[in-house]
């Protein structure tokens, strides 16, 4: 195989018979239950990907072939070392399986048939209970609903469902990439039949309930906020026991800052959800064994966790939800309780993210050569020169990064993690800007001149510093925003003016 990957004139013969040497290698699978042929089989699939594509649907079936013969042996095999080693080579199996799907998975006329074939593995494996693959084959499962999901493909979230109940809970995390998608790719779909966002919701509430590991139930919370945020109008009927899972986890008392963190982050995708009914249904829970507002003690432990959110989306939903609870014209404005700690939580929050935002761009320019990451580098040398930050603020955040390092964490939340799940508010081009949202949000308070007399007496002239520091950051990256749309448009129209505020008083 290394010469095959080597040599160019044989890498040019194998491309003309690359069917012909993975059937020869599957044969020898077969022959010999080798686990290391699986190896050699992936390699070359991940090597020859554009040559894959003439043979992918005979090689698919001729895999799953392969790996339900071995299901067969497993069965009544009885030696156990002997099992042990075939299980091991069952997974060399899917695994190529799953590197062939990611060579092929952007060819709309070959994954129908793919994944046809595929339907009928993993009913195998669900309906059978065969725990030993459920991790490759939740794994398929995502990289099938990754672009599209398909009639087929939705029966299967069914089969997941039934495999959970059984005996997956442990299995969760592995279940999450694709539960995602289920509840991200096609939106209108998954809202057209009720039984797909109530298996969400089973699953979620199932694992918060019986799961004493927090990872579990920190992606359990995350697919929550995914669906609040991607669904935003659509899903009034489901809101409150959405919440009510976050805020049921919150009133318990053994939890880690990151869980914590990651149920309130629940709630405030409710509040920027719909400030009106998430402010109802928030103001009606009520906590066991306490007479205090709900309301009050969210507040106050959403402000005392504001170092607590490391990611940037965590820390943009914040600023984009109590946003829209303050400029919405219905909504309950619970100033009296959170006056003094509002305007600097914002502050904390948006200081932390331009330096997150910097830090990306920076490992960003890292990667790329050329123009483009000159002209990055470029705009971070201005940020720093202008607001001159970095040296404090900017430490202080890496020191907060660090001690969320994964030896901390015995590896649960890493930054990685936290950012993984994207939603609807980590779109770039169509997603709000939460910093020109908090600067509409100052102009919305200066209109209305009770609500900024109570907001505004407990701020210093270090945070109108901060402020203005972070509207002018909020023009640039109008600006910036303004400049790739017209470059996207092809050109500039110069019959458009704007006016923008040349300063605010505070």
């Amino acid at each position: 195989v290394h010469v095959i990957l080597i040599y160019r004139c044989i890498k040019q013969w194998y491309q003309r018979r690359v069917r012909d040497v993975i059937q020869k290698i599957l044969l020898s699978i077969k022959e010999t239950e080798n686990e290391d042929l699986t190896y050699v089989m992936q390699e070359l699939i991940e090597k020859y990907n554009e040559d894959i594509h003439t043979v992918a649907v005979p090689l698919v079936t001729e895999l799953v072939k392969t790996f339900q013969a071995m299901l067969e042996d497993l069965a009544e095999a009885e030696d156990e070392d002997n099992s042990s080693y075939k299980t091991m080579t069952a997974m060399g199996i899917l695994n190529t399986i799953q590197n062939l799907l990611s060579a092929v998975s952007q060819n709309k006329k070959i994954m129908p048939k793919i994944e046809n074939i595929l339907a009928e593995l993993i009913s195998t494996v669900l309906k059978g209970g065969i725990v030993d693959y459920y991790e490759e084959i939740f794994q398929m499962i995502q990289i099938l609903t990754a672009l599209r999901v398909t009639s087929v493909m939705w029966n299967v979230l069914f089969q997941m469902y039934e495999a959970f109940k059984n005996d997956g809970h442990d299995y969760f995390p592995d279940m999450m990439g694709a539960l995602h998608n289920y509840a991200t790719v096609d939106s209108s779909k998954f809202l057209s039949n009720p039984q797909y966002i109530e298996i969400m919701y089973n699953i979620a509430k199932t694992v918060l309930k019986k799961q004493e590991n927090e990872d579990p139930q920190y992606n359990a919370l995350k697919l929550v906020e995914v669906i609040i945020v991607n669904h935003r109008g659509k899903i009034d009927h489901m809101l409150h026991m959405f919440m009510s899972l976050a805020l049921d986890k919150l009133a318990q008392s053994v939890q880690t800052q990151e869980l914590r963190a990651m149920a309130l982050l629940v709630v405030v995708a409710a509040i920027w959800y719909n400030p009106v009914l998430a402010m109802h249904l928030l103001d009606k829970y009520k906590l066991p064994s306490s007479s205090e507002s709900v309301v009050e003690q969210f507040f106050n432990q959403l402000f005392s966790d504001a170092e607590v959110f490391i990611g940037i989306h965590d820390k943009k939903v914040a600023v984009l939800g109590l946003c829209e609870l303050i400029m919405h014209p219905t909504a309950p404005k619970p100033f009296e309780q959170i006056a003094d700690k509002l305007i600097p939580y914002f502050i904390t929050l948006l200081k932390n993210l331009r330096i997150a935002y910097q830090l990306r761009r920076e490992e960003e320019n890292e990667e790329s050569e050329g123009e483009e990451g000159e002209e990055e580098g470029e705009e971070d040398e201005e940020l720093e020169s202008e607001d001159d930050e970095w040296d404090d603020d900017g430490n202080d955040y890496l020191n907060k990064l660090e001690e969320f390092t994964p030896g901390d964490m015995s590896g649960m939340f890493d930054l990685e993690h936290l950012e993984c799940y994207d939603t609807i508010l980590d779109d770039e081009e169509t997603a709000p800007c939460e910093f020109t949202t908090f600067k509409r949000l100052l102009e919305f308070l200066m209109q209305n001149q009770g609500g900024h007399e109570v907001l505004m007496k407990c701020v210093d002239d270090d945070l109108k510093k901060d402020m203005e520091s972070l509207i002018q950051y909020a023009d640039r990256e109008t600006d910036r925003k303004r400049s790739e749309m017209i470059e996207h448009q092809g050109g500039y129209n110069f019959e458009n003016s704007f006016e923008v505020p040349s300063s605010f008083n505070f």
